[in-house]
Formats: structure tokens, sequence, C-alpha cells
């Protein structure tokens, strides 16, 4: 039966694959369970499953993810790869408890795609500012937009680009690492063992990196690291889940960090959504950086959307 219940997921998400699809739902009702495919943004219903059928194959996901198959009340995270011929796909789990059993979400990440900033945009302006911003040697760098914008390609591409220059030591923080790439060091996350966002940049930083770049800001004391860092002499690379360039700036500010520090760390908010073309989906990038960066903080600063400051406290 393993076996059988292993061809039936590698046939699902090779289906997924090929149809190009970015994500795989499985939604539990009582009965049974609808499998959707995301593509070209839109989450489309692939095919409907028995819930004898389906939760086997969720409990194999489970399994070869890493994940506890008898924890089913609380949400786990979990990644594996699948063989498609000659392409190596990464997959990125979640999994969360709803009324009618386990909600699944699968992330596919193609290995074999080309993480470099040609391939991103077919806007050349947008091309040569992304390159300009990797010459930087310290600042803090914001890539901002709703899930599944492209972020985190942007960012290995910038890191693609950064990592030219072999004179860089170059640090990534992931959560989980989605690519591996011999031409940095790469340290993933593992909460279940203690090795927290925070502790893991924390080490980062012991090993003296030109560049780091943190997956994404999700706490207080990520984002005052972040910030220390790229105050120290550091180039740091980060994402958040905004809409806008200006909502990155106001997410740091509510997360403790008054415009005093912005204005010291903050160099570049790349804010970017996915936009259909015939090649596939490409990126569109808005800009925030220099005066009108300078300007924006300004304006934040006058509206006083944050009436205290708290300090950044020593965290290396």
């Amino acid at each position: 039966m393993g076996g059988i219940v292993y061809e039936d997921v590698h046939s699902l998400f090779q289906a997924a694959f090929l149809e190009r699809a970015t994500d795989v739902h499985f939604h539990p009702l009582k009965e049974q369970t609808l499998v959707y495919f995301r593509k070209q943004g839109v989450l489309l219903e692939h095919s409907r499953l028995p819930r004898k059928l389906s939760d086997k194959l969720i409990a194999h996901l489970k399994f070869q993810s890493g994940m506890d198959i008898g924890e089913r009340r609380m949400p786990q995270d979990g990644s594996l790869s699948f063989q498609f011929g000659e392409e190596h796909v990464a997959i990125r789990l979640s999994t969360m408890p709803i009324t009618f059993g386990e909600r699944l979400a699968a992330r596919l990440l193609p290995l074999s795609n080309q993480y470099q900033i040609e391939t991103l945009t077919t806007d050349v302006s947008a091309k040569n500012q992304l390159q300009q911003f990797c010459t930087l040697t310290h600042g803090l760098i914001l890539l901002t937009g709703p899930t599944g914008s492209g972020k985190t390609t942007t960012m290995y591409a910038l890191l693609e680009e950064v990592s030219n220059d072999q004179l860089r030591h170059i640090i990534s923080v992931e959560d989980p690492i989605e690519k591996p790439n011999p031409l940095y060091t790469q340290l993933q996350v593992n909460e279940q063992a203690g090795l927290s966002y925070a502790n893991a940049l924390k080490a980062a930083l012991r090993h003296d990196p030109d560049v780091l770049m943190i997956g994404e800001v999700r706490d207080e004391i990520t984002a005052k690291i972040a910030v220390r860092a790229a105050m120290t002499g550091h180039l740091v690379l980060t994402s958040l889940h905004t809409r806008h360039p200006a909502g990155a700036l106001v997410r740091l500010m509510e997360f403790g960090l008054s415009t005093n520090y912005l204005y010291e760390s903050v160099v570049a908010v790349v804010s970017q959504t996915l936009v259909a073309d015939p090649s596939g989906r490409m990126a569109s990038y808005q800009f925030l950086s220099g005066e009108p960066l300078q300007t924006q903080l300004a304006r934040c600063q006058e509206q006083n959307l944050l009436d205290h400051e708290l300090p950044l406290g020593t965290y290396v």
C-alpha cells in the first residue's frame, strides 16, 4: 500500500509540475478532499479525492517531510523533494487543522530555475536598478509584496549577483532552504531544535559575513537584529509581507523601530508583483531609495506613526 500511496503522490505533483502550478492545496470536506492547483496566480480545482485516500496521501507527505504524523491539532511545516525526469523540484509543505481534518498546502520550487536578475523582468531599467543595489557594501534592502509574488526568487537572484564578488562572505538564514547554493553559507531555521530566526542570526553574525540574507522578518527581535546588522557594516537582504514600499517602513516601525534607526539602515525597498507575459509570469517592480526613500521616512515621522522608541539592545 505504501508504494501505491507514493505513486499517487508522485503522479499528483508531477501533474502540478507539468501544468506549471506553483502550489497544490488539499482541502478536506466531510466525505471528500478538494485538490487545487494554483496556476498563473489563480487557484483552480484539479480533482476530488475520497477522504480515505487523501488522508493517506497527507500522512505520507507529512512523514516524508519530517513532520509528526500523529500531530493533527497543531500547524506544522516541512519540506521534501521529487525528481521528475531530469527536473529536481523542492516542495515546501504546511498543514493546519480545520473543521473536517488537516488542510495541506504545498509550494513547488523547481531547483533548475535560473535565479538571475536577467530572467526576472523584461524592464531594463529595473534590472539595472537591482544590479546597482548589489554593489552596495552595507545597509538594509527590503523586498515586499504579497504571498506568491516572487520575493524569494528575487532574493536568490540578488544573492547570485552578489556572489559574483568572491571576496564577499555571504550567509543566508532561511526557513526552509529553498535552493541549495555552494557559493554561500546557508543556515536553516529549526524551531523544534531551538534554532529560531533570532538564534540563527546571532550565530551567523558571529561568523563575520559581509552579506546577510534573512528569509523573512517575522517578529520584533528579527527586525532589530536586521537593522543593527545593517547599521554595523553589513549588507542585509530580507523580505516583508506588505503590498507597497511605504508599508514596509510602517511594518518596521510597528516592530518598535524608530525612523531614526530606519534613516540609518534602510537603503532600498523593492516592491513586486507578478504580471502575465508570453514567456510566463514576470516581475513588475517599484523601488523606493535615495531621496524618495528619505522623503517617505520624513512623512512617516511627521505622521507620528510611532509614539515611542524602543532600544535596539544587543543581540550578538
